[in-house]
């Protein structure tokens, strides 16, 4: 059996939304009672208000158990979770239905319209723009994969560039390929990375960079390297940790060290990703 081992350079880097390069840490307590000072508040703020549209109180610690998955899917998910579906079924004498689904969903995607740009969560995490430009001066393209609607993510992804110069090379979304932590949001940032340039960017030359465990399963399933930012965003260390990233760090300011000090020279070396946890720092 013939294997071939890949040991060029990172050609692409995709990176996650909120969480990963912008809507990070910080004190909203003023606005939102319930802030619990993590990053990535931009989808809990909408589901949060939706669902207190329908008479249902949902805390943030169960807002972000599903994060990371297509928005539809993630709302699905919060309407099963028992402290939910109790409250659906004591305030409504019945367990939610498609119908229902369907209106709170109407009411979250304004929401989620409006707070994508809001100017408190639409700014890059310190760090961010000075890794994008080191990866793009190494001649790695950089991608961005998303949850998010296609429509949202094009106003925030206009915001970041008109304002902060932050602008990826290739973008995707759950919207137009099956979501984490399903691989092609991966795959498509490869296809179109691959018209791009036509040079085929063979999977051991990318890396995915994401704060949630579903977003590192889709790295994992793609078989990519994986890098886990654990004080950024949504999930905390010990729920990326289980998701079994390559390398898990702070936030995104740790990106190129990792796939220039680490990745790279294994690389050199004909190692593939996918060993388990190699690096915490």
């Amino acid at each position: 059996m013939y294997n071939r081992k890949y040991t060029g350079k990172i050609e692409l880097a995709v990176l996650d939304t909120a969480g990963t390069f912008c809507d990070g840490p910080c004190d909203l307590r003023h606005r939102w009672a319930l802030d619990d000072l993590r990053g990535c508040k931009a989808p809990v703020v909408p589901f949060y208000e939706a669902l207190q549209q329908f008479g249902i109180e949902c805390d943030w610690a169960a807002i972000r158990k599903p994060m990371g998955n297509f928005k539809p899917t993630h709302l699905r998910m919060l309407l099963d979770l028992p402290e939910i579906s109790s409250q659906w079924r004591e305030k409504y004498g019945r367990d939610w239905n498609q119908e229902d689904f369907d209106a709170v969903l109407a009411t979250f995607r304004p929401l989620m319209s409006k707070y994508i740009v809001d100017e408190d969560l639409a700014r890059p995490i310190k760090g961010a723009v000075e890794c994008i430009d080191e990866l793009r001066k190494a001649g790695i393209l950089v991608g961005c994969d998303t949850g998010y609607y296609e429509q949202d993510s094009l106003a925030l992804n206009k915001v970041l560039e008109d304002k902060y110069g932050l602008k990826f090379d290739v973008v995707t979304n759950a919207e137009k390929v099956p979501g984490r932590p399903a691989p092609f949001m991966v795959f498509d940032c490869m296809l179109s990375a691959w018209e791009m340039t036509n040079k085929a960017i063979p999977v051991e030359s990318v890396v995915k960079i994401d704060d949630t465990a579903p977003g590192i399963k889709c790295g994992n399933n793609a078989g990519a390297w994986t890098i886990g930012l654990y004080a950024s965003g949504s999930n905390t260390y010990e729920e990326l940790a289980a998701a079994k990233p390559d390398f898990l760090v702070p936030d995104v300011s740790y990106v190129p060290e990792i796939i220039f000090g680490q990745i790279e020279p294994r690389l050199r070396r004909g190692e593939k990703p996918g060993a388990g946890l190699i690096e915490t720092i």
